[in-house]
C-alpha cells in the first residue's frame, strides 16, 4: 500500500505543459530577435522598419500569451480534484 497517496499525474501533465510552453515561447521570442537584428542590420534599405515591427509583435504577443498559460496553469493546480463515490 502507497502511504504517500496516489501519485498527482494532474500536477505532472501541467508541469509539462508549462514546460513546453516555454520551450515554445523561447523559440519564438528568438525568431523574434533574429527579425529585429536582420531590420536593424539593413537599416539602409526601404522597409527595414517591417522585421522590426514584427519581431517586436511576436515577443510582446508570446509574452502575453506565456504570462496567461502560467496564471492558468497556476490555477489549474491549486484546484483539488478528489473524487468522492458514494456507494
Amino acid at each position: 500500500m502507497n502511504e504517500s497517496g496516489p501519485l498527482p499525474l494532474k500536477n505532472v501533465g501541467l508541469y509539462f505543459l508549462l514546460i513546453f510552453g516555454g520551450l515554445v515561447s523561447v523559440y519564438i521570442s528568438f525568431v523574434g530577435l533574429i527579425s529585429i537584428w536582420v531590420g536593424l542590420r539593413h537599416s539602409q534599405q526601404d522597409g527595414f522598419w517591417m522585421p522590426i515591427l514584427v519581431g517586436v509583435l511576436f515577443i510582446i504577443t508570446i509574452a502575453l500569451f506565456f504570462a496567461r498559460l502560467t496564471k492558468f496553469i497556476r490555477n489549474q493546480m491549486k484546484e483539488k480534484d478528489i473524487i468522492q463515490i458514494h456507494g
